[in-house]
């Protein structure tokens, strides 16, 4: 299983995206990446959005989790999205790390509809406009004591 994570940062009712287009229609991405071995979770969105925007984002809670199914062309998918607390510095997309187009603020109040990768801006929209905002600790070692 292949996992992925990504981080949602909102300002201003609108959330940072990553633009794309396929199949000649626009797609928006969550800022994020696949996780390589022995990378903690938390460091690999923070390692994401610097490669990919040049800029440092401060990682909370998990607030969605989903499970994309295998298919043909792409294995099983674990995404962990947390919320981005802060951004420091000015996203720009960084084409030597990314294939992105640009940088989008989507509205929140467009999520329901967007096409966004992960297929989440229903949940999303939820979390920020109903009020829904719950989220999991994240608990960085879950082995602290060892194992036994």
């Amino acid at each position: 299983m292949r996992v992925r994570v990504s981080a949602v940062f909102e300002q201003a009712n609108e959330i940072l995206c990553m633009k794309y287009v396929y199949g000649g229609k626009d797609v928006f991405a969550l800022p994020g990446g696949g996780v390589d071995r022995d990378v903690p979770l938390q460091e690999a969105v923070i390692s994401e959005w610097k490669n990919e925007l040049g800029v440092k984002v401060e990682v909370g809670n998990i607030i969605l989790v989903g499970e994309a199914p295998g298919t043909k062309r792409h294995s099983q998918t674990l995404h962990t999205i947390f919320l981005g607390t802060a951004v420091h510095g000015i996203p720009k997309v960084r084409p030597d790390h990314t294939h992105s187009l640009d940088i989008v603020w989507v509205p929140v109040t467009k999520l329901k509809d967007c096409p966004l990768y992960p297929d989440v801006g229903k949940q999303l929209y939820k979390y920020f406009q109903e009020g829904e905002s719950k989220s999991l600790a994240f608990i960085e070692n879950c082995m602290e004591r060892g194992s036994w």
